[in-house]
């Protein structure tokens, strides 16, 4: 065999590789493709540590890292507007809902996801599960901790999906 028809099997022998290796990305992005006739359905596990969570790298994960950051900034503003509004001093500092909720209507609609979420941390407590605009208005908000230590301890956790960490 000469050495030009060697150098011409192993282009074909590479090329074809290529081909075969393409085939079978192909195979394998089908079986994850729902409108494909080789779908396959995948089984997830609820106490996988990726459950739940975007793939690494991601641009899901990039937009959940920065809705983290926004969510606890939000959060930390609801506080110091808590703070602000509010008559006396931590655990004592206690402000209306009615009031509140009308300061707070004029930087954002996300009120009373905030105040769930700093009462989860144990930042606030209120009586009840929900708050209601009108019905409660006359319900009680406790701020727990002064607002400069909340400032210094509530970060956000790097975590898409807890993004709230309390450092001390």
């Amino acid at each position: 065999m000469s050495a030009s028809r060697a150098t011409h099997k192993s282009i074909f022998e590479s090329k074809l590789s290529k081909f075969q290796n393409k085939i079978e990305e192909t195979k394998e992005e089908l079986t994850k493709n729902v409108w494909s006739d080789t779908y396959v359905k995948p089984e997830f596990s609820k106490k996988a540590a990726d459950y739940a969570r975007p793939l690494p790298g991601s641009l899901t994960e990039k937009r959940g890292i920065k809705a983290g950051h926004y969510v606890t900034n939000e959060m930390i503003f609801c506080l110091e507007l808590i703070a602000g509004y509010g008559v006396g001093e931590p655990p004592n500092c206690i402000v209306k809902f009615g009031p509140l909720f009308h300061a707070y209507q004029h930087y954002s609609g996300s009120l009373i996801g905030m105040l769930k979420l700093a009462r989860k941390y144990g930042l606030i407590d209120f009586e009840g599960e929900m708050l209601y605009q009108k019905q409660d208005d006359h319900k009680e908000i406790r701020l727990l901790k002064p607002i400069d230590e909340i400032r210094r301890s509530v970060k956000f956790s790097g975590d898409p999906v807890n993004c709230v960490q309390i450092v001390e």
